[in-house]
């Protein structure tokens, strides 16, 4: 295998590593020849860590938690729901995706969730369908089953069984308290903020949240 050093960095010349658009080992800048310019590229990015993709490439979290709904909307069986957020910027198919632990399904080939968009899985789809947009995707969990009212952690996993995403929510140690059985859902607040995180999430500012729709509080969780 070849290698070179540059600033006592050896480089080597494998596929896809520091190769130019020209084919050309260390040519970053695509100048046909490899200089300082090259160099000076390569340090910009000096200590930068990098993330590894999902599996499948595909990006998706969960956005919206209904656990509890208010007797002013209904029984839970009729209004609860998750809602999963897609940051990808084309539809995924969700076949043999599943949620996990709390409540369960393992999502067919008619599933699927549009690009930077959401997709509710319900407890009872004939009730949400009376809020849920036109657009909205959707399906319904596991018969007979419910989300806890003081807390459990929700899996989603991909479809070769890799971990994408999970919260363990709770109705109090630092988890807000209003979507226990007060009326609105908990939200994740904000797209950038990780949603394993107490902090990261808030109440809804509508009456039985979101569902399909983009979060009453996304936009409003800028940092001081």
């Amino acid at each position: 295998m070849r290698r070179w050093k540059i600033l006592g960095v050896a480089l080597c010349a494998l596929p896809g590593s520091i190769i130019g658009q020209n084919n050309c080992v260390g040519d970053v800048n695509d100048d046909l020849t490899v200089n300082l310019q090259d160099i000076l590229l390569l340090l910009t990015y000096y200590g930068d860590s990098c993330t590894a993709p999902p599996l499948n490439g595909a990006m998706i979290q969960i956005s919206e938690i209904h656990y509890n709904p208010n007797s002013e909307q209904g029984n839970d069986s009729d209004w609860e729901f998750l809602e999963l957020y897609n940051f990808e910027d084309h539809p995924v198919s969700l076949a043999d995706w599943s949620l996990e632990v709390g409540v369960t399904r393992t999502f067919t080939e008619e599933d699927s969730i549009p690009a930077f968009g959401h997709f509710v899985v319900a407890r009872n789809v004939d009730s949400l369908l009376t809020v849920l947009p036109a657009h909205a995707h959707y399906c319904q969990w596991n018969s007979g089953q419910s989300l806890n009212n003081n807390g459990e952690t929700i899996e989603l996993r991909r479809s070769d069984g890799s971990l994408a995403d999970y919260v363990m929510y709770e109705d109090d140690d630092g988890w807000v308290t209003d979507p226990d059985g007060m009326g609105p859902s908990l939200e994740w607040m904000d797209l950038g903020l990780p949603n394993e995180e107490a902090s990261s999430w808030s109440a809804s500012l509508i009456l039985g949240g979101t569902p399909g729709e983009a979060n009453s509080m996304w936009g409003l969780s800028e940092a001081e």
